[in-house]
């Protein structure tokens, strides 16, 4: 019996992928089943050009690689539920079309030149910026020296009153795109998942930034999700794309606060009260080799990621929040060093990730345990060099460094992987020297946080290196 030829090549590509039906569906979109994917490789319906285009992203191939007809297949026609309306195959209104075309072909823009973005935004906070490297501090966040994570303490606070701004507000909805021809997108994670979405798009709990003290030193936190920050956040980051680049990605003005009007109605960016300050922990792994030090750096896939997407990243480095909803869990997550862990044995080991769904992680285990016991030898530190913003989303970072001795380093390297879900990890060590890091910093690759890192790790490369 002759082989009957397959109506697409989405199962071809996705077996080539070692991806299930599920997998696929994950990276998809919001609203797609494994049954959905099924039935788009039996050639049942023919996915929307929205989901076409992230199917070529998930591939890494142009949309008529994929293999659909141009027209979709006869189907029986059936209900939809109000989760799916968006997935609807019938053709956009040409003004609806044309306000997702501008608003994506902005978010293009924003991907491709965060680091110039990062550094006009800084401006906009004269006298916070941190040396050039795109980050703002508020008064006090950064610490006259290195603090051994060990004498950090956490508070949370749970009845904590919730943030002012939400990403719904009149001045966000400028940047937003038309979703019908009555209505615009009520949130600006809605207009990703279904216009640019990212391998890498889930709505989770995360921690919030409530207080800076390094006097005792105390961080304190409340509790956000992921997609509730991102709403302020990206949306932040659209509006100054927006305004100060012209359709090639050219400066077209040097905004003020006054050209940016949900900047402006955000107000002081150090005001925790006004929108919520999701922090991320961004982690720079020295290998030391007596008084020389290398450092290991990742490059994050534009196609996974939803920011910073192409730059040169430290690693490892993540959102604060828990592996999972447990209250196990949570108490156990509610740590700098346990999250900077997790980060690691995803990036590095290219352990499943943590996603809040599963058990809670067992921290005796795996690399976790050789981590703990490196670090209770003296043979590992990790310290916290200082809070900032990310001045062009405001997004939190927590700043620290790991020290790592070359015989513990180069035994937990032979596990290391070369690319995980974000990006590939860079095979170059880059040297720990004034040069390498001046050039590191001048080259306009490294994303904010990882700048922070390094130029405040390089002001005190002799205490960290002891």
């Amino acid at each position: 019996m002759a082989d009957v030829e397959a109506p697409n090549r989405l199962a071809e590509l996705r077996a080539r992928a070692a991806l299930t039906q599920q997998e696929v569906a994950a990276r998809a979109g919001v609203a797609v089943t494994a049954n959905q994917v099924s039935r788009w490789e039996r050639g049942e319906q023919v996915p929307s050009l929205r989901y076409q285009r992230a199917l070529a992203g998930l591939f890494g191939v142009e949309v008529p690689a994929l293999g659909f007809p141009d027209r979709p297949a006869t189907r029986v026609p059936r209900a939809r539920s109000s989760a799916e309306d968006f997935m609807s195959d019938v053709e956009q209104d040409p003004r609806v079309q044309a306000s997702q075309d501008g608003w994506t072909a902005t978010r293009r823009l924003l991907n491709a030149h965060r680091h110039e973005l990062a550094q006009t935004a800084a401006g906009l906070y004269p006298g916070h910026a941190l040396a050039g490297t795109g980050l703002i501090a508020g008064p006090g966040w950064i610490p006259d020296a290195p603090v051994d994570l060990a004498d950090v303490s956490l508070v949370e606070v749970p009845d904590a009153t919730p943030p002012m701004l939400d990403g719904t507000e009149r001045e966000a909805a400028r940047v937003l795109p038309d979703e019908s021809l009555m209505r615009s997108y009520a949130r600006y994670t809605r207009a990703v998942r279904d216009l640019a979405p990212p391998r890498l798009f889930e709505d989770r709990h995360a921690w919030r930034l409530l207080g800076v003290d390094w006097a005792r030193p105390t961080l304190a936190f409340g509790d956000t999700t992921y997609f509730g920050a991102a709403d302020v956040f990206e949306s932040l980051a659209h509006e100054l794309a927006y305004v100060a680049l012209d359709a090639d990605g050219n400066p077209a003005s040097d905004p003020s606060l006054r050209d940016l009007p949900y900047r402006r109605l955000v107000g002081d960016p150090f005001a925790f009260d006004r929108r919520p300050v999701m922090p991320a922990i961004s982690t720079l792994t020295i290998r030391r080799d007596g008084d020389r030090g290398e450092l290991l750096l990742h490059r994050r896939d534009p196609r996974a990621v939803a920011a910073a997407g192409g730059m040169l990243q430290v690693i490892p480095s993540g959102v604060f929040q828990p592996s999972s909803l447990l209250p196990a869990a949570r108490e156990a997550d509610f740590s700098i060093w346990r999250n900077i862990q997790r980060e690691l044995s995803e990036e590095l080991f290219g352990l499943p990730e943590a996603d809040g769904h599963g058990r809670p992680v067992d921290y005796a285990a795996g690399p976790y345990a050789v981590l703990d016991a490196a670090r209770a030898e003296g043979r590992l530190s990790v310290h916290c060099l200082g809070v900032a913003l990310d001045a062009l989303t405001l997004v939190g970072e927590i700043l620290t460094v790991l020290v790592v001795d070359a015989p513990v380093f180069d035994e937990l390297a032979r596990d290391f992987v070369d690319r995980n879900d974000e990006g590939r990890v860079e095979s170059e060590r880059f040297p720990f020297t004034a040069e390498g890091v001046r050039g590191l910093l001048d080259s306009g690759r490294v994303a904010p946080a990882g700048a922070g890192c390094l130029e405040l790790a390089w002001r005190w490369r002799d205490v960290l290196l002891g």
